[in-house]
């Protein structure tokens, strides 16, 4: 039996060092007695189990904290993208009322205003649903990235499990190995 026969790997490779130590410990058990394992050479593989399995929950943290980097600054550069879009189009309100009263005169200054209230009511709404959806957005990727890592999880404690199982299935002594 070896740990990466038993399917431990971690981020889908086996790592080198689990493969020497698995394949070590192998040999060990063969030459105790014909698959037998001793009390010792058990209590290395369950700390290599258990060892692979933190090394799996290690990358998968740094997997949601890079997910997590990375929806933060998505989310900063949207809300830049949006505030720099709503002050273009606060001045070119401002510009176009500005242009418009010039032009007609005190006559129609109360359209105009009427009109650029409007229009910043617009703006103004923009805003606020173009920041609702970053905020949603932004809220719905951590939520992935925490249940990616808990499915993650789960995966690497059932594949310990698994591994602890067949650990424990193993003879250990001589008579075990050669009458098991």
């Amino acid at each position: 039996m070896s740990l990466v026969a038993t399917g431990i790997t971690v981020g889908g490779v086996a790592t080198a060092g689990a493969i020497v130590a698995g394949a070590s410990a192998v040999g060990s058990m063969l030459m105790g007695g014909f698959g037998a394992q001793t009390e010792d050479e058990k209590a290395e593989l369950e700390r290599l189990a258990e060892q692979m399995k933190q090394e799996k929950l290690d990358l998968l943290a740094g997997q949601k904290d890079l997910t997590l980097s990375a929806t933060q600054s998505q989310f900063a550069g949207g809300q830049r993208d949006v505030s720099m879009g709503t002050q273009v189009g606060m001045r070119n309100i401002q510009t176009g009322a500005a242009t418009a009263t010039s032009r007609a005169g005190l006559a129609t200054s109360g359209t105009i205003e009427q009109q650029t209230k409007i229009q910043t009511g617009d703006l103004v709404a923009k805003y606020k649903s173009d920041m609702t959806k970053l905020v949603d957005t932004r809220s719905l990727s951590r939520t992935e990235a925490d249940l990616s890592y808990r499915k993650g999880e789960l995966s690497a404690e059932e594949a310990y499990q698994s591994t602890l199982t067949d650990i424990e299935s193993q003879p250990t002594g001589f008579l075990e190995g050669m009458f098991g």
